[in-house]
């Protein structure tokens, strides 16, 4: 049966952030592709210039796993199928030792016992790695061509499968207008535009340039063109959808187009009030 968890990573070592930046994250996990557990882990804001490793414990009801991160840009394992009702997350920075940097939990907190546990966990996934890397290396040795039956249009149409998501916020946002207007307009598209954060990379030039914020790259298919779509927050509550052109054309004039200076890429961009839906100005967030 299909269902899914979205826990939200909060930092409780501010050692492990960027400058004048909060560490943050996400961890969502889904059931239902071959009984299967399939985890997701994004984290912004964390300093990456210093050495070390980054691991994420976790805790399905009594089973206990760590994984290295080998990305902090969505990175992708997969488990044997566990129930999510409880759930504990903990990223630690492994560097001389092991540090804890973030954590996040819904129903039993397990937390505490991840982070006491967490050397014999590392030392216990090392061992299944290096079991794994023994068993690749015979199947390789013992397979002529992996990749000739690999069905390109198979993955290509997966690969599309995600901009649906596109279509499907786009369909929520014209029936907010058909209907009036009369709902809060980010309440009204929530589900649609999470969606949408979760299908695509996030872009982090402008995750860095605005605090509280979070911005992905949605690259057309047919061309090599991109936008960028994101949100702003201030004090936990979001309260603009942001919608981005790259700044390629000179003398652009629109009066609902801002010019965003960024680099590498700088953007036209649009505001969007989350409460009325109208296109606004940013006033108290830059």
């Amino acid at each position: 049966m299909y269902s899914k968890r979205i826990l939200i990573l909060q930092q409780t070592n501010a050692r492990f952030a960027e400058r004048k930046k909060e560490l943050c994250g996400m961890v969502k996990a889904v059931n239902g592709n071959g009984n299967r557990t399939e985890v997701t882990v994004f984290v912004t804001n964390a300093d990456i210039t210093m050495p070390g490793e980054w691991w994420l414990l976790a805790a399905f009801d009594n089973f206990r796993c760590a994984h290295c991160l080998d990305t902090l840009n969505n990175c992708t394992f997969s488990l044997p199928e566990q129930p999510l009702q409880n759930v504990s997350c903990v990223l630690v920075k492994r560097e001389d030792a092991c540090y804890e940097a973030a954590r996040t939990h819904v129903g039993n907190d397990r937390c505490d016992i991840l982070f006491r546990q967490c050397d014999s966990l590392v030392a216990a996934r090392r061992h299944d790695d290096e079991r794994e890397a023994t068993s690749y290396e015979r199947f390789v040795a013992s397979t002529d061509n992996y990749y000739d039956n690999l069905d390109v249009s198979r993955l290509k149409l997966s690969a599309d499968e995600r901009y649906r998501s596109v279509q499907d916020y786009s369909n929520a946002f014209e029936r907010f207008y058909a209907s009036g207007g009369n709902d809060e307009y980010y309440q009204s598209v929530k589900n649609e535009i999470s969606k949408v954060f979760l299908q695509f990379p996030p872009y982090y030039p402008l995750i860095r340039k605005y605090s509280e914020s979070f911005f992905v790259r949605i690259d057309f298919p047919s061309s090599d063109k991109y936008f960028v779509l994101g949100v702003l927050q201030k004090d936990g509550e979001i309260r603009y959808i942001c919608y981005g052109l790259p700044a390629l054309q000179e003398n652009f004039t629109d009066k609902d187009f801002v010019y965003v200076d960024n680099s590498p890429v700088s953007f036209w961009m649009l505001f969007q009030d989350a409460s009325t839906g109208q296109i606004s100005v940013l006033n108290d967030l830059v």
